[in-house]
């Protein structure tokens, strides 16, 4: 069967971008973003969109997944262009860089959309060009960005398209940005036409949430169950008695327990002790934290407490997974 012709676009005039590759950059999010251009362009046998890849040096970019990735030349020679993004991988393996800041400042000062695409939003957060509300970035990064930035606050959601700040939550939720500025300079039905050429799921609102929901996680509508896991998951600092939490759920001790154990395999108390530790391995991650601190944030009376928690959930001590993500450093 043939396929429809394309709806064709309402506007020719050509977008540029420029791409500008940290190491270890996704190679998910890299492609996610710039294939639904090159269909575009392929659609219609015209040039509606014109691209430029750099690093900081004009060197090669090595991406998370090891593939090496040559560009076109350094960020000193980026040229300009209607949208200029970062494109970066975990924000844990981010640290901004003098250049890289400036750069952004000069973009954004000079009327010219900046963003980001996954770990990438730290870096608008370190240039400035961030303000509550009007970001995203991926969900696993975002409690070490919260530390760090404390005064930002980011939404929930696949991508944020805030004035010239562009930013989305990461993998192919660049793809779902990629859409929505096509859809934005040309029109839906042609931008359509492009998610099908990508065998993507139509146009994704920017306001849908990237994770899962919490009953999908829990593998349960059970509201009963879903209000308690999220009662815990909002008060790890600080645990609350277990008797508590079925309160304010609404329900018996008892059918707690039964509710999580018939669709966690854990006793309510496990399933809560779990959520504390699984936020410790990220502040190790994502934050240079001492242990102390760490503890203390997952509700943990000492140091000796979570450290033996956690090796018995991971199997490997706390000093031990840190410095393994944080290299050269051992923090006790």
């Amino acid at each position: 069967m043939l396929a429809p012709a394309p709806s064709l676009p309402r506007d020719l005039a050509q977008k540029s971008f420029a791409f500008f590759l940290l190491p270890g950059a996704s190679m998910l999010s890299f492609s996610s973003a710039i294939e639904p251009l090159r269909i575009a362009n392929q659609l219609v046998a015209q040039t509606l969109y014109t691209w430029h890849t750099v690093s900081e040096d004009g060197g090669s970019v090595t991406c998370s997944n090891g593939t090496e990735l040559a560009v076109d030349g350094p960020l000193s020679n980026a040229p300009q262009a209607d949208y200029s993004l970062i494109v970066a991988g975990s924000a844990t393996q981010q640290t901004a860089q003098d250049p890289v800041i400036s750069w952004l400042r000069r973009k954004a000062r000079f009327g010219g959309t900046v963003g980001a695409v996954s770990g990438g939003t730290r870096m608008l957060a370190e240039a400035g060009l961030l303000k509550s509300g009007g970001f995203t970035l991926h969900w696993e990064d975002r409690l070490g960005f919260c530390e760090r930035f404390p005064e930002l606050e980011p939404q929930d959601q696949l991508f944020c398209a805030d004035g010239q700040i562009l930013t989305c939550s990461g993998g192919t939720a660049a793809l779902d940005l990629s859409l929505h500025l096509i859809a934005t300079h040309h029109g839906q039905r042609f931008a359509r036409t492009v998610s099908d050429m990508c065998v993507h799921a139509g146009l994704r609102s920017g306001q849908e949430r990237p994770q899962s929901s919490l009953s999908y996680v829990l593998g349960s509508r059970s509201p009963h169950l879903v209000k308690a896991a999220g009662i815990m998951a909002e008060n790890l600092e600080d645990p609350l008695p277990l008797q508590e939490v079925a309160r304010r759920a609404a329900i018996s001790r008892r059918h707690m327990e039964r509710l999580f154990s018939n669709h966690t395999g854990r006793t309510p108390a496990h399933y809560y002790r779990d959520l504390r530790l699984e936020r410790g391995r990220k502040l190790l991650s994502e934050t240079d934290y001492r242990l102390p601190a760490i503890s203390a944030a997952c509700g943990f009376a000492s140091t000796s407490a979570f450290a033996r928690n956690f090796k018995r959930k991971f199997g490997i001590a706390p000093v031990e997974y840190q410095s393994r993500r944080h290299p050269g450093t051992r923090r006790s």
